[in-house]
């Protein structure tokens, strides 16, 4: 806050900004604002506080004129920057005192003072302690049988988390009376740099056809032939050497996000969210039409996380 203030002293006498008192005021209902989403994933929570202070500017001039001067030119460049104040976080600077000039014989110098009351508003972003995104929910049922015996079921939405614990597939289907579009794919993963992973296969698949898919050399190849609007292909599949390969094809959004401590090396960390889009939507019409994303092991051999989501319309 001094700090944006000290850029309206330059070239006035001798002059400093101190602070003579500051009370925090509470934003919101734990200084909360808001959530910010890192393309498709809302990650960063938007949270801010308010300072009501007494902010003093002090000017060392060699004539009283001087100093009355450079308070009259202070006064002037902040009425002038009041809006730009204000998007800085300024919501009020009000002038409140202003001292008589008075003559300092130690220095042979004339001191005056301003003070302004200041409330100034700050936002930062804080992960409320996330370790996580969640990407599936166990539900048990049968809560009278003990341990294993109960029924567990997994609700899983469009979004799947690979690491070095499982690497499950990401499937996505229409459902009966109700059309699906893909319209792309966001991702969010913390690589261990000089890690790579191993073979990732995206493939639109038709649960009926009884032979292997068409393979085709890049996503572009695929995209277009799965997308084809006189006979698209619906068994098609397109694989990538690995997974910073796949990612590669990712467009970068916004800027990395911290997220816990997988490796747990005492360090947050940092998590780079990435979009990639199909245009035109890859179509699901039927419950037979899959769309699917595969990893070639069972799981990573790395302290590495990747979350996928499929993005999409049903109609």
């Amino acid at each position: 806050m001094l700090a944006l203030l000290e850029q309206f002293l330059d070239g006035l006498p001798a002059p400093s900004v101190s602070a003579t008192s500051i009370t925090e005021r509470p934003l919101a209902l734990g200084n909360w604002r808001g959530m910010e989403r890192r393309g498709s994933f809302a990650t960063a929570a938007l949270k801010g506080g308010r300072i009501d202070a007494a902010v003093r500017f002090q000017f060392f001039a060699p004539t009283l004129e001087a100093a009355d001067d450079a308070v009259t030119t202070l006064q002037a460049r902040l009425l002038a920057a009041s809006d730009a104040l204000f998007i800085a976080g300024f919501l009020r600077l009000t002038a409140e005192e202003t001292s008589l000039a008075e003559h300092v014989a130690a220095t042979n110098t004339w001191r005056k003072t301003a003070t302004y009351r200041v409330l100034y508003e700050y936002h930062y972003q804080d992960q409320d302690g996330a370790e996580s995104i969640i990407a599936r929910i166990p539900i048990h049922s049968d809560l009278e049988e003990p341990g294993l015996q109960r029924e567990t079921t997994v609700v899983t939405d469009a979004l799947i988390r690979w690491d070095n614990e499982a690497a499950p597939a990401l499937e996505v289907a229409a459902t009966t009376g109700a059309r699906t579009q893909i319209t792309g794919l966001a991702v969010l993963a913390y690589l261990p740099a000089e890690w790579t992973g191993s073979s990732v296969t995206v493939a639109r698949l038709d649960r009926r056809a009884t032979g292997a898919p068409t393979v085709y050399a890049s996503l572009a190849a695929f995209h277009a032939a799965v997308t084809d609007p006189v006979s698209p292909d619906r068994h098609a599949q397109v694989t990538f050497p690995s997974v910073a390969a796949l990612l590669a094809a990712f467009e970068t959004v916004g800027d990395p996000i911290e997220l816990g401590d997988w490796d747990e090396d005492g360090v947050p960390d940092l998590y780079q969210p990435g979009a990639l889009a199909f245009n035109p939507p890859l179509q699901l019409k039927t419950s037979d039409d899959l769309f699917q994303i595969t990893y070639s092991e069972p799981a990573f051999d790395a302290q590495s996380v990747v979350y996928l989501r499929v993005e999409g319309v049903v109609n």
